[in-house]
């Protein structure tokens, strides 16, 4: 029960940290919302951009835990957005890029966990799970088919004055 409290308050955090009329859109970042701040908009390339797509994709934002920085509208979404343009346009390759942010903000900026130490349970324990769960299956399917068969003959009935009076009864309607 308190579990699905905590669930529940963190959820209400989330909603109060994120503008809830953009959850899950992907949004695209235009020549006016990078020059918000006073400084002209990043032109890219149509490779370099479909990158910085990626990459916003793949770092969560730091405001709205449960969004990458793409879906995110918040401030600061926009400025970690037009950062990854201005290393993109540097030349930075996509791991310096990741590496740039993990050293900022920690490796809970990244959606996918890296795939080493602790966080390699997060990446194992669903196969574990599901193999588990395929394992749990088979025996009880193996322990269900060497069952003995049910007795087929019919036992009669054990004795009762009431079935007598009843067959007696059915007798006499006939």
């Amino acid at each position: 029960m308190s579990r699905v409290i905590l669930a529940m308050g963190a959820v209400l955090i989330a909603a109060m940290a994120c503008p809830e009329d953009l959850v899950g859109q992907e949004t695209e970042p235009t020549a006016e919302v990078l020059s918000e701040a006073g400084r002209p908009p990043i032109a890219l390339t149509p490779a370099q951009e479909a990158r910085a797509r990626e990459i916003e994709g793949a770092l969560r934002c730091p405001v709205c835990r449960s969004q990458s920085i793409r879906q995110s509208r918040s401030f600061m979404a926009e400025d970690m957005k037009r950062r990854i343009r201005e290393l993109i346009a540097e030349g930075r390759s996509d791991e310096q890029i990741h590496a740039f942010f993990v050293e900022r903000y920690g490796p809970w900026i990244l959606l996918d966990p890296p795939k080493s130490g602790f966080n390699l349970a997060a990446w194992l324990l669903p196969g574990a799970a599901v193999l588990a769960g395929a394992v749990g299956l088979v025996l009880a399917a193996r322990r269900w088919a060497s069952r003995s068969p049910a007795r087929t003959s019919v036992e009669p009935p054990p004795e009762s004055p009431y079935l007598d009076r009843l067959e007696r009864e059915l007798k006499e309607t006939e």
